[in-house]
């Protein structure tokens, strides 16, 4: 349940802000205790531990926060460089701590279970990195555009920046977007269409892009064989520094990082629908995004979980997000929707219901991903990209 929200004069976040670096300080510290002679089965397992287990508790003991700042704090607040200097310091933290843990897979004596776990778990921690690319990418100047490009690199991600940025915002909470999820839409489903679905739609984006200039794909102005070379690049001097073994670690840490992104997508826009109106779909409002009050993990998160103002202000920045009244309310913060999500009949039972009250049950104002749902819940049509909609389609 939401709280009372109370406004200040001041950021009354601000000297916790810092906490962002603790996600790329995991690894140089994982690092040192193999060198000191720490157990392996640690070593390997505390980034798994740490952000499924830690931070779910420190969002429930420290509690929610639904302090926001005044518009003229807000204003002051945007306009403040220590904001944008903590962005801009974390991207080479996490540059650092990459290099850390493949120093780390290439040197202990890992058997194949442990590997596994520290590299997916590490891989969770560090997928961190993509919210700092987020909010630099939404910014209006080049340099940290530049800067929110090369972190996207590191974790070979670099065609998130273009979906998002120019797909994703323009068609949240419809069928049309792959990174907004449905009604009873699992998980797992969701990423099968989540993941190659933000692929080729980036593809597509800087196709049209190109065309409209007169270029071909293949040409040193795409964007996208840009950061794909600045990754190549990278996975190219990690395998010289430390040897070939390192590409499968780069390979899975990468893919792993895609789909922590894929999992929160997969909070942010569950169920939630955009209407038709007039032929068109009705505005993006913050009804249309779900918000979360836990104070750990929006500082953890870079406040991504108040996903309501982003959506409303795509280029307010992340200090000044704030926690908008009568939005969808998640249950938890991030680590723990995390594990919740894993399991999906737990996710449905708990979410739901959730979905249905934050609707008033307007089955309308649902993104249902079957017609056997739309009409148990009697929508009065259906729709997925591609297709009419109909009440009667199967």
């Amino acid at each position: 349940m939401a709280g009372k929200v109370t406004t200040f004069d001041h950021d009354p976040r601000r000297p916790y802000w810092p906490i962002g670096f603790m996600a790329p300080a995991v690894a140089p510290l994982l690092l040192g205790m193999h060198l000191l002679g720490a157990n392996q089965w640690i070593v390997a397992a505390l980034p798994i531990v740490l952000l499924f287990g830690i931070a779910p508790f420190a969002d429930h003991l420290i509690g929610r926060d639904y302090r926001n700042v005044t518009r003229e704090t807000a204003r002051k607040l945007a306009a403040d460089p220590y904001y944008r200097r903590l962005m801009r310091a974390t991207v080479p933290a996490y540059a650092v701590g990459i290099l850390a843990a493949a120093v780390l897979v290439s040197m202990a004596p890992f058997t194949v279970l442990q590997w596994l776990v520290f590299t997916v778990g590490i891989a969770f921690v560090h997928s961190l990195m993509v919210l700092v690319a987020h909010e630099l990418g939404h910014a209006r100047s080049a340099r940290d555009r530049s800067i929110a490009r090369f972190a996207l690199s590191l974790i070979a991600y670099g065609h998130f920046g273009v979906e998002h940025n120019v797909n994703h915002h323009l068609k949240v909470a419809t069928p049309d977007d792959p990174a907004s999820a449905r009604y009873n839409e699992s998980i797992y489903r969701f990423a099968l269409r989540e993941m190659p679905g933000v692929f080729l739609g980036a593809v597509e984006c800087e196709r049209k892009r190109l065309a409209r200039r007169g270029k071909g794909f293949w040409t040193i102005e795409n964007e996208l064989v840009g950061n794909w070379a600045m990754s190549l690049l990278i996975a190219g001097l990690l395998t010289i520094l430390l040897g070939p073994a390192v590409l499968a670690f780069f390979a899975l840490h990468s893919l792993v990082t895609w789909f922590s992104i894929t999992m929160a997508n997969y909070t942010a826009h569950y169920g939630l629908l955009r209407r038709m109106v007039d032929g068109r779909r009705e505005p993006c409002r913050p009804e249309h995004s779900w918000s979360s009050g836990f104070l750990f993990s929006n500082l953890l998160f870079l406040n991504l979980q108040r996903h309501s103002d982003h959506h409303a202000n795509a280029q307010r920045p992340y200090q000044v997000l704030s926690y908008l009244p009568g939005t969808p309310e998640l249950p938890a913060g991030i680590p723990g929707l995390f594990c919740m999500m894993l399991v999906p009949p737990l996710w449905f039972r708990v979410m739901n219901p959730r979905l249905l009250d934050a609707v008033g049950h307007d089955p309308s104002r649902i993104n249902f991903s079957s017609a056997a749902d739309a009409r148990r819940m009697g929508a009065p049509s259906f729709s997925l990209p591609g297709r009419p909609a109909s009440g009667s389609e199967a």
